[in-house]
């Protein structure tokens, strides 16, 4: 009897683990699997896009980006995965922006003209706009201040003028996107101050876009960063003259400051040419920073002063023999000093990039009609 009692707990218990195993739910336990509780990893064809695109820009292959707005338009995603990127990169859709899709693609795009910290600071430059549009009516009136303050910052930070910037911009105003048309209208004017034909075609896209409700909430969004402070330009005289504070702004990846740095190190030396290496190298280095940065001025600097150390003899442990290829970047990147040189021209022509001047202009005029 107590051999037949035991064996009919064993079976009792063997039916309940199989039941267990077969009919069970979410509702009969509270662990939930991680396959429920984790979000959707992103799409690999988002993510491989998204990649190239970042790698163009910090390559500065200005060429690849039409081959890249082409790409994106073939990629076949649904509207709902682009809206989850959207959502979770707190991306907002603009006027005129017909899908999701379309407002990532512009702001990818936009991010790779102007790569952090570099938007923190156009930001705090566009910070006027925000009580422009706040009224109905003001940015109408305040139009052509809003113009001309984005057109002071691109003078003073040459990196948003380097011809892979433009043809980031350029894809990213295909893509109906009313700042990068901005930011392009603006930076064009460095290249073709009569600029009128360009401007008439997207005045009124960006003043839509700027003026509409859903484009104010966009513009608030793009604008109001948390601690933007920490990205004000230096305006104090004698801060542009403190190697500290010039540190300091250089750090957050300003090359303004990498060649104002190097600048206030040059004016202690006495000479290249008699200078040891723990002297003029790390002017060099400073200088470099700058140009990988993609500053013009930085790699004209650094060209020149590879070139007189090289002249006169003096050792050196940086690569000297790069300095016709800083003085090349220098002209890619829109300096007209760098491309006066004749040699220089030969090899911009050769590999059909576009000279200083109204060329870009129609370059980038040529991208950006079709």
């Amino acid at each position: 009897m107590r051999h037949f009692i035991i064996l009919l707990y064993l079976c009792l218990f063997f039916q309940e683990s199989k039941a267990g195993k077969d009919g069970g739910s979410l509702g009969d336990s509270d662990e939930v699997p991680s396959s429920v509780t984790t979000s959707p990893k992103p799409n690999p064809a988002y993510l491989q896009f998204s990649q190239k695109v970042k790698e163009a820009s910090q390559k500065h292959e200005a060429y690849a980006f039409p081959v890249l707005l082409k790409k994106f338009r073939e990629l076949e995603l649904s509207e709902e995965t682009w809206e989850a990127a959207a959502a979770k990169q707190s991306v907002e859709k603009w006027p005129f922006q017909s899908s999701w899709k379309v407002a990532m693609g512009a702001q990818i795009f936009l991010d790779a003209a102007i790569n952090f910290p570099h938007q923190n600071l156009l930001r705090n430059g566009l910070r006027p706009l925000l009580s422009w549009v706040s009224e109905a009516g003001s940015l109408e009136e305040n139009y052509a201040e809003a113009t001309t303050t984005i057109h002071e910052i691109i003078q003073a930070h040459p990196y948003i003028r380097r011809r892979s910037a433009l043809y980031a911009l350029t894809a990213a105003a295909h893509l109906q996107h009313p700042l990068a048309r901005l930011f392009l209208t603006e930076a064009l004017r460095c290249y073709d101050d009569s600029h009128s034909r360009f401007f008439g075609k997207n005045h009124f896209l960006v003043k839509f876009g700027l003026s509409s409700q859903e484009g104010k909430e966009a513009l608030h969004h793009f604008i109001d960063v948390p601690h933007i402070e920490a990205f004000v330009d230096l305006r104090d005289e004698r801060d542009l003259k403190n190697p500290e504070k010039l540190r300091e702004k250089a750090q957050l990846g300003l090359p303004h400051y990498d060649v104002l740095l190097g600048d206030l190190m040059d004016k202690k030396s006495l000479s290249h040419l008699t200078c040891p290496p723990e002297i003029t190298d790390p002017i060099i280095g400073k200088y470099k920073d700058a140009a990988d940065k993609g500053d013009f001025e930085g790699c004209l600097k650094v060209s020149n002063l590879m070139s007189g150390i090289a002249a006169g003899g003096t050792e050196s442990t940086q690569p000297l023999e790069s300095r016709e290829q800083y003085r090349l970047l220098s002209a890619w990147y829109g300096s007209e000093n760098a491309g006066s040189y004749s040699h220089i021209r030969k090899i911009l022509e050769k590999a059909n990039i576009p000279d200083t001047g109204k060329s870009i202009y129609k370059a980038v005029k040529r991208f950006l009609i079709p």
